[in-house]
């Protein structure tokens, strides 16, 4: 199978665009340190003592939810020139 260098180029590009950006604006560090507050803190929407694995499974839920979330919303690229 032969690999084509302009698609290979595109996707590298589309790829690379999709990565700039930065990923800590006020808004992600907020989102961060709340999903971080809701792992450590004794109230859940599942209790940990009440239903151990559920309530784990919850909790790494949020964690999983706001890291994509951070992921995908990217603030602006910055210049650094």
């Amino acid at each position: 199978m032969q690999l084509d260098k302009k698609k290979l180029d595109t996707a590298k590009t589309l790829f690379d665009s999709s990565r700039k950006g930065d990923v800590w604006t006020p808004r992600n560090v907020i989102l961060a340190a709340i999903a971080l507050l809701y792992f450590v803190s004794p109230v859940d929407l599942v209790p940990d003592w009440a239903f151990p694995l559920v309530g784990w499974l919850d909790d790494a839920g949020i964690i999983a939810a706001v890291v994509c979330w951070i992921l995908t919303h990217r603030g602006k690229p910055q210049n650094k020139t």
